[in-house]
């Protein structure tokens, strides 16, 4: 499924809830469908925004010897590098440096994407001029154990997104099974990734763009179940949906789906994914035990439209099958959603 990545932007700026960061970039001046493009891009200009405002600086503990000691005395150093005789001492200050975590993993980043062969030659150029403006940030290799060490504050929460493009930037490097060496596989390739990236779209953009339901979750559903005997509850998986709607006349869970196939087909005729529609109806029929509106389903699907608009009554409940075109402009996208709300608001289920 191609999508423009001016739209997979969109989607990551409503999936880690940075709305504020959507003007990081020109947005227009996104195009095509390589992601290697879109990180490098995102990078480029957010790491041109963090050098005009002042990349953060912290202080960090450095070790010196001399004479005339400042800060705090290292005494088991100084003896065991027997410096007294020379009326030397070894001791601690503490320096203002921009060599912290945050910036060595968005700088690792840079230097990362730079090595992808298919990477666009001005945004080469680009993050070469930045990787050179840090030049007193070190060079960190990209890894889990390097973004363990960042620790982000309100005072630097402008840094939230672009460590998160950069964490976007070390899982999509992944060892050659021939070679061994680490190559750039997109993370939009992965129905996985994407099907998370749009289960987390739906769930932020609900939650800020519209007013219908004021409560906009991902919803445990409990068991409807009695304890047999010595069985014992805490062996039942967790049920959670991955958005659930509520308001004082509804309840409407929602399935969001990311998939390559949104359907069967058997003897030349197309069936809904019966995984999909059996966990909907388990989440629903599951939920009616629970004091509040009796619940409705919705499964949608993310630029399925070999799927026609379905709507059906299943067990009492009012199920729907509608899909959302990603490979649109962004306010038709964002106007079929809200228009999707709009069709709950007023559910035949109630």
């Amino acid at each position: 499924m191609a999508i423009p990545i001016k739209n997979i932007y969109y989607l990551l700026c409503y999936a880690w809830d940075r709305l504020d960061s959507r003007d990081l970039v020109d947005a227009n001046a996104l195009v095509g469908h390589r992601t290697e493009n879109l990180l490098a891009k995102v990078l480029k200009d957010g790491v041109a925004h963090l050098i005009r405002r002042g990349l953060d600086r912290g202080y960090l503990p450095f070790e010196e010897e001399g004479r005339r000691p400042r800060g705090k005395l290292l005494l088991t150093r100084t003896l065991a590098r027997v410096l007294l005789p020379s009326g030397r001492v070894a001791y601690q200050t503490d320096e203002l440096s921009h060599d912290l975590p945050h910036n060595q993993v968005i700088k690792g980043a840079m230097r990362s994407l730079m090595d992808v062969p298919e990477l666009d030659s001005m945004l080469r150029t680009g993050l070469r001029d930045h990787c050179r403006r840090l030049h007193d940030v070190s060079d960190v290799r990209l890894n889990p154990a390097a973004f363990r060490k960042v620790q982000l504050h309100r005072n630097v929460a402008r840094y939230a997104f672009l460590v998160n493009v950069a964490r976007l930037v070390e899982r999509s490097f992944l060892p050659d099974p021939m070679t061994g060496r680490r190559r750039f596989h997109p993370f939009t390739a992965s129905s996985s990734q994407m099907g998370l990236l749009f289960e987390a779209f739906v769930l932020n953009f609900l939650r800020r763009e519209q007013s219908v339901f004021p409560q906009v979750s991902r919803a445990k559903v409990p068991w409807d179940s009695q304890i047999l005997e010595t069985s014992d509850l805490t062996w039942l998986p967790d049920m959670r949906t991955d958005v659930t709607l509520t308001s004082p006349e509804r309840r409407v869970v929602i399935e969001t789906k990311f998939v390559a196939e949104p359907y069967q087909s058997y003897f030349n005729s197309k069936k809904l994914v019966s995984g999909h529609l059996y966990q909907l109806l388990a989440y629903l029929s599951q939920m009616s035990a629970t004091a509040g509106p009796r619940p409705s389903g919705v499964l949608l699907y993310a630029g399925a439209t070999e799927i026609p608009r379905l709507d059906y009554r299943l067990g009492g409940h009012h199920l729907s099958v509608r899909n959302l075109d990603l490979d649109r402009e962004w306010k038709l996208i964002h106007e079929d959603l809200l228009q999707l709300v709009r069709e709950w608001e007023h559910d035949r289920a109630a």
